[in-house]
């Protein structure tokens, strides 16, 4: 039975003990390094520091201060940027936490973007890819004792804070539901500490292990300085006409990275956002068919349902959403596609329009690793 700790981030609050404790990760995209970490946590204060490489290597220093209560009252961000990419050579972000308030500043261009947001007591202040804030959860959900912990976290220049969700699977496992990015699987140890982190089949994919030692990332960010990942998904359209039809897709390109992709990393008979970070969107100037299908004139977000027997395209008449925020009650049409075994396998992600040689019908082309799924599409 699954019971909840009420109430829930106070409880867990007040059971974490004091503690000196020390640790380092490495994060890894498939089979690039994406960034390190190491950090000293004392009953006070954790402070750590981390080079991320995408898009740009940058060497982050930061601090997080904690209260009697054990609550984070301040948390400061400072980022160096190393690798000679355009941009400033240094920025800092804050956030300053006192009763039902966060009141952050955070670099936003050439300027500052101040913001107070409302938020729970022991909210935990957070951005992308740092694994001692998400220690900081796991050691609470652990002090607890239950079989779920629910809690708030605030991501730097956020409007409004997450909802997390840690749920015991055993001795040395959780369960993280993270926001809109996912539900991660950690293994952790008696103190709640992370010792490994997947994040696959969510928004962020990575994997994350701790490592003994320590990590000399003055040296690391040099090293890194000149072998930036760039942007992990860019962003890409694809355009062709169809008998006069105006046709457009805006899609994210996800790579391989050494990673075996259907099945794993997109999880077979589960919808896809067909590509990364936001959802794809199809747009078009003209009635179209699309597979037998009959497509007004508009815009529409694209989804997939891969699978070994077969794959779905769908096609989904809401736009803008993130790619998690997928809605079966806005579907369009589900619609049969063909798949094909490619000769050779597919990078990067890659959508394509190509239109039939008599210049009145096409394909509305998937290619990746080794498949390639498509349907028939022509103006009505």
């Amino acid at each position: 039975m699954i019971r909840r700790l009420l109430p829930v981030v106070t409880l867990g609050l007040l059971l974490v003990p004091a503690l000196s404790a020390q640790g380092a990760f490495i994060v890894r995209l498939g089979a690039d390094t994406l960034s390190l970490e190491q950090y000293t946590r004392t009953a006070d204060r954790l402070a750590g520091e981390q080079v991320a490489r995408a898009p740009r290597t940058v060497h982050r220093l930061y601090t997080a201060t904690f209260g009697r209560s054990g609550a984070i009252e301040r948390f400061e961000l400072v980022e160096h940027n190393v690798s000679g990419a355009p941009g400033p050579a240094e920025t800092k972000a804050t956030v300053e936490l006192a009763g039902d308030s966060a009141i952050s500043a955070v670099p936003d261009g050439d300027s500052t973007l101040h913001r107070r947001v409302k938020v729970a007591p022991g909210t935990v202040p957070w951005y992308f890819q740092n694994y001692a804030l998400l220690e900081e959860i796991t050691r609470r959900a652990r002090a607890g004792g239950g079989e779920r912990y629910t809690t708030a976290l605030l991501n730097l220049g956020d409007a409004e804070p997450w909802t997390v969700e840690v749920n015991r699977l055993g001795r040395d496992s959780m369960t993280m539901i993270l926001g809109p990015l996912g539900t991660f699987r950690l293994r952790v140890d008696e103190h709640g500490s992370l010792l490994g982190l997947s994040g696959i089949g969510t928004t962020m994919q990575v994997t994350v292990e701790r490592v003994r030692g320590k990590l000399d990332l003055g040296a690391l960010s040099k090293a890194f300085a000149a072998r930036s990942l760039g942007t992990l998904s860019p962003a890409d359209s694809v355009r062709a006409t169809l008998a006069g039809a105006n046709l457009a897709v805006h899609y994210s390109r996800p790579s391989m990275r050494g990673r075996a992709i259907f099945g794993n990393v997109v999880p077979w008979n589960t919808v896809w956002r067909t590509g990364a970070n936001e959802a794809t969107v199809l747009e078009t100037s003209a009635d179209l068919v699309i597979a037998g299908t009959s497509l007004p004139a508009g815009k529409y977000s694209l989804w997939s349902v891969p699978s070994p027997d077969g794959w779905k395209l769908i096609v989904n008449n809401n736009t803008g959403q993130w790619g998690t925020q997928y809605d079966a009650k806005h579907d369009f049409a589900r619609l049969d596609m063909k798949v094909e075994r490619l000769a050779r396998p597919v990078e990067q992600f890659t959508i394509a329009i190509e239109p039939g040689s008599d210049g009145l019908g096409g394909v509305l082309a998937l290619e990746w690793e080794r498949t390639r799924a498509w349907v028939p599409l022509s103006r009505k």
